[in-house]
C-alpha cells in the first residue's frame, strides 16, 4: 500500500530540484550566454529541466511542477546508480536510499511507480500512455542487465540498455513536456529523439564521472556484478580481448584486486572513444530539435546537449588556453 512509503520523504528528496518559471528563465539566460549549465546548476535538476524546456519550447505558457515530480519519481523507481543522488556520503543519497528501501522492487509493484501512475492518471490519456511505455522500457533494461551478468557486453548491448534506461526516461521527460503544451506530432517526435540522444549521452557521462572522479574500482565491480553495459568498459574489452577472462571472473567474484587491473586498462583504453560517442550523441540531439519553432528555449536545449558533451573532456588550464589563443 502507498501508506507504507513515506511520500513526505520523497517530496523532500525532489522538491529542491523542481524548476519554476523564474528559475527556468534564469537558466535559459545562462545557457544562451555560454552553455556552461553544469557549472552553474546542480546536476539533479536535469529531469525537471528537460520537462520544463520541452514544454516552453513548444508553446506552454507555464512550467508544470507535477510533471516534473513524476519524472523524479520514475528516476528514483528506476534505482539507477545516478549522479543525481550525489556523492556516496551526501545527505541526498542517504535519504533517497532510505526511501527506496521502504518499497519493493518496481516490477512487483514499486510504490514510487504507483505514485507516479497515481499522479499521471489525472492528466491526459497520452501522458499515462507515455508513462506506461517508459516503465516497459525500464523492465527491458533490467532484463538485459540480468542477461549480461557473466557475459562480455558489446556496443549493441550498450545502445539497447542506454535507450531502455536513461534514454527512455529522458525521452519521457521531453515528450511529456510537449504533451503539456499540446505540441503537434512532428514536434513530439523531435522531442522524443532529443531526449533519447541526451539519455545516451548521460548514460556515458555517468560512467566517465565515476571512473574519473569517483570510486573507479568499485564502479567496475558494481558494473560487472549488475550486468550494466558501461561504454568505456565495452570499448576497453573490444580493444583488448585479453581482458575478457578477467572480466568474466570479476562478475563472479567481485575481487577488487582483479578489478583494479581491469580499471587501469579501462582508463588507459576506454575513455577516448566514449568521449567521441558523447560528441556524436550531442550533435544528433541538437539536430533533432529542427522541427521545433525558434525560441530561446530551443536554443537552451541545444546548449544543454553541447554542455553535457563538453563535460566529459578534461578542462584546460589557463596556461593552455592562453597558448591556444596565441
Amino acid at each position: 500500500m502507498l501508506e507504507s512509503l513515506d511520500l513526505h520523504a520523497v517530496s523532500d528528496v525532489v522538491a529542491g530540484d523542481l524548476v519554476d518559471d523564474d528559475g527556468l528563465f534564469d537558466l535559459v539566460g545562462e545557457l544562451a550566454d555560454d552553455g556552461s549549465v553544469l557549472s552553474r546548476t546542480e546536476i539533479p535538476r536535469i529531469r525537471p529541466i528537460l520537462v520544463a524546456l520541452a514544454a516552453r519550447s513548444t508553446g506552454a505558457h507555464r512550467v508544470d511542477g507535477q510533471a516534473q515530480v513524476v519524472a523524479e519519481l520514475l528516476h528514483l523507481a528506476l534505482g539507477a546508480h545516478d549522479m543525481a543522488l550525489g556523492r556516496p556520503r551526501s545527505l541526498r543519497r542517504r535519504v533517497a536510499r532510505k526511501v527506496i528501501k521502504r518499497s519493493v522492487g518496481w516490477v512487483t509493484g514499486n510504490h514510487l511507480t504507483l505514485r507516479a501512475l497515481e499522479l499521471s492518471r489525472h492528466g491526459s490519456p497520452e501522458v499515462l500512455e507515455e508513462l506506461v511505455d517508459t516503465l516497459r522500457a525500464f523492465s527491458d533494461a533490467q532484463a538485459l542487465s540480468r542477461d549480461l551478468v557473466g557475459e562480455v557486453p558489446d556496443s549493441d548491448d550498450w545502445l539497447e540498455h542506454a535507450d531502455a534506461h536513461v534514454g527512455a526516461l529522458f525521452s519521457y521527460c521531453c515528450r511529456v513536456g510537449g504533451l503539456i503544451s499540446g505540441a503537434p506530432a512532428d514536434q513530439l517526435s523531435a522531442l522524443g529523439r532529443f531526449g533519447r540522444h541526451v539519455g545516451r549521452l548521460w548514460h556515458v557521462a555517468e560512467d566517465l564521472s565515476e571512473l574519473q572522479h569517483g570510486d573507479a574500482v568499485g564502479h567496475v565491480v558494481r558494473t560487472a556484478e549488475s550486468g550494466r553495459p558501461a561504454l568505456p568498459l565495452v570499448h576497453a574489452l573490444a580493444g583488448q580481448p585479453e581482458l575478457e577472462d578477467a572480466w568474466l571472473s570479476l562478475a563472479a567474484s567481485g575481487d577488487r584486486a582483479r578489478a583494479a587491473g581491469v580499471t587501469e586498462r579501462v582508463l588507459a583504453g576506454g575513455l577516448h572513444r566514449s568521449r567521441e560517442v558523447m560528441l556524436q550523441q550531442s550533435w544528433s540531439a541538437r539536430r533533432a530539435l529542427g522541427p521545433l519553432p525558434p525560441s530561446r528555449y530551443r536554443v537552451a536545449m541545444g546548449r544543454l546537449a553541447e554542455s553535457l558533451a563538453k563535460s566529459a573532456f578534461p578542462k584546460k588550464s589557463p596556461t593552455e588556453e592562453r597558448g591556444e589563443e596565441r
